[in-house]
């Protein structure tokens, strides 16, 4: 299970569609009703946009482009063929790009004032939508500076231009990058969700084990400590009243080498402890069924590397053989005598040893009602 992927209402890009629409129709219709159409589509999208505040986010590239074709009616109403046809579309493209291009100048200064204007219970939100239109306008600068390369290109290299290279400069290119523009960012989105796929997070949880967060997994296995708690799932495996100990893996971060019990692992962002301990189980005994472990005690632990929620499981298993697979180095079944005779010698893991006490309480209980 993953948290937090993007869907496409992250694609600020889309606020783009009214001037895309006003570029094409220019072809086909006269160039005013062509951008009172892109007008009244950006109207009816902000419009939407706005009143949808649950499940939309402010999109400023689709509030520019609204004000953007808003002023260019006017001047159209004012000042009649003012534009010329051929050239609409170039016209159009220039009238997003440069208001886009002092708005990503003055970024800072335009998000700390949208900011301080709107709720605090919003600013979350608020602040993912801004970011999302921020990512659409660098990818449409981007390609309308490829445009002006290839323009600068065309007329260094074959000037006087003829009209096939018009079309293709003035009004072909405006609307194809426009479009590119869109399709862009969704790719954008759809690889940062990829990438999001194949990354871990961890839980951050409090002391009742309430999730109040997360963090990159590859983080804490690395060993960058936080004073942050982190769940954690361990299973105490038992066969006949013995305890199965083995060594602890030499990359594992905490007590390498040492005796423990065999199965542990943290809890995965988004994963119940009933998958994590399933998860647990198919990961140390491949190919077994049935297998439950029985939830036991949940308590805190903390020393200098890590700080851990701990969830303690207890595992009957009735079959010895299924404890000799290669995972287990250096395993074997312990008598309680011999685990009391290496107590406290440096020789178990230091959870092992805060744990042993009650675990062998269980034992010692479970051997009296079976005798009895």
């Amino acid at each position: 299970m993953r948290k937090g992927l993007l869907s496409w209402k992250f694609n600020m890009s889309l606020g783009l569609i009214p001037v895309l629409m006003s570029m094409v129709l220019n072809q086909l219709i006269n160039e005013n009703v062509a951008i009172l159409i892109g007008l009244v589509v950006a109207l009816l999208y902000s419009a939407y946009n706005i009143k949808n505040k649950k499940n939309s986010l402010p999109n400023v590239i689709l509030y520019f482009v609204t004000v953007i074709l808003l002023l260019i009616t006017v001047c159209n109403f004012l000042f009649r063929d003012s534009v010329p046809v051929v050239a609409f579309p170039m016209t159009l493209e220039l009238s997003i790009l440069i208001p886009f291009l002092i708005l990503l100048l003055n970024k800072k200064r335009f998000i700390n004032n949208y900011l301080e204007r709107k709720a605090s219970l919003d600013k979350k939100r608020i602040t993912q939508g801004i970011e999302s239109s921020f990512v659409g306008i660098n990818i449409i600068l981007f390609l309308g500076l490829i445009h002006f390369a290839i323009i600068g290109f065309a007329l260094l290299f074959f000037s006087p231009l003829n009209e096939t290279w018009h079309l293709v400069l003035y009004q072909v290119l405006p609307p194809t990058l426009i479009a590119l523009a869109i399709i862009f960012n969704q790719i954008s989105i759809l690889y940062f969700n990829k990438l999001a796929k194949q990354t871990d997070y961890f839980p951050i949880v409090n002391a009742k084990g309430g999730v109040v967060g997360k963090t990159l997994a590859s983080e804490v296995l690395l060993g960058k400590y936080s004073s942050e708690l982190y769940p954690v799932i361990r299973i105490a495996v038992l066969y006949d009243g013995l305890l199965f100990l083995c060594k602890r893996p030499q990359n594992y971060l905490l007590d390498n080498g040492k005796m423990d019990i065999p199965c542990e692992s943290y809890l995965k962002f988004g994963e119940s402890l009933e998958g994590g301990c399933q998860r647990v189980i198919e990961k140390f005994f491949p190919g077994t069924f049935g297998m439950k472990p029985t939830f036991s005690i949940m308590y805190r632990f903390q020393n200098n590397l890590t700080n851990r929620l701990i969830y303690l499981y207890l595992l009957d298993v009735k079959d010895e053989k299924l404890l000799t697979n290669q995972r287990f180095e250096g395993g074997k079944l312990w008598q309680l005598q011999q685990i009391d005779q290496n107590i406290g010698q440096n020789f178990f893991s230091e959870c092992f040893e805060n744990e042993y006490d009650y675990l062998k309480d269980i034992i010692d209980i479970r051997e009296i009602y079976k005798e009895s």
